[in-house]
């Protein structure tokens, strides 16, 4: 081996270390910024729930807010690789369309009840109502999931010959905002009944395709 290729071997190394120490510190902080909040939470705990030091962190995030924002990029990247992975399959399934819906906009939402994660979204968009700065860093991420669900809601529409009576992406924006309000609800007051809200959207804004407004 020569002195070159060990050296790239060696950066090569370093960077795959440097890449699963982020991944970790980003997997972790989540628990820790839901409790404490990203002003709160002390970077020495959030070092310390990823088993690292400081300079972990440092060598990875110049600030809290750039690890929160890291966690929410984590976010919408593994929801939508849920949604390409899984909509075929629910869509082939036994599940009702009313259900397959759901399945997308809980999973989005919420992934499975992970109030860790709503938590985090909900500081992360605070921070962007007092910062336009950070604003401009959440705004692509959160078109980018919310583009990714609007596909998988034609997608679902499409297969069973129905159509919007508003804007796909008005509809989206609806369902989605709804079901994070009663998400809301849920972690400031408790268990709240649930109300349907999903199911109840798609029957009143869907219609088989091709028929016009009486």
């Amino acid at each position: 081996m020569t002195e070159q290729t060990s050296h790239t071997a060696e950066e090569d190394a370093q960077k795959r270390s440097r890449r699963a120490t982020r991944k970790r510190l980003v997997a972790a902080s989540a628990g820790v910024f839901a409790e404490k909040g990203i002003d709160g939470a002390p970077i020495g705990e959030l070092c310390a729930a990823a088993g690292f030091t400081r300079g972990a962190f440092y060598s990875n995030f110049a600030t809290k807010l750039d690890l929160a924002v890291a966690v929410f990029e984590d976010l919408v990247d593994s929801l939508i690789d849920r949604l390409d992975s899984g909509l075929e399959q629910w869509l082939d399934s036994d599940a009702d369309t009313q259900e397959v819906v759901t399945r997308i906009i809980e999973g989005v939402t919420d992934q499975t009840a992970n109030m860790n994660v709503q938590a985090v979204r909900l500081e992360l968009f605070l921070a962007a109502f007092r910062s336009p700065e950070v604003r401009d860093v959440v705004r692509p991420l959160r078109n980018k999931l919310y583009g990714a669900v609007e596909t998988a809601l034609g997608r679902v529409a499409e297969s069973q010959h129905l159509e919007f009576t508003i804007p796909a992406a008005d509809m989206t924006r609806l369902m989605l905002t709804s079901y994070s309000g009663q998400l809301t609800d849920r972690m400031a007051v408790g268990d709240i009944t649930d109300q349907k809200v999903i199911p109840t959207m798609w029957l009143a804004f869907t219609r088989p395709a091709g028929r016009s407004e009486p």
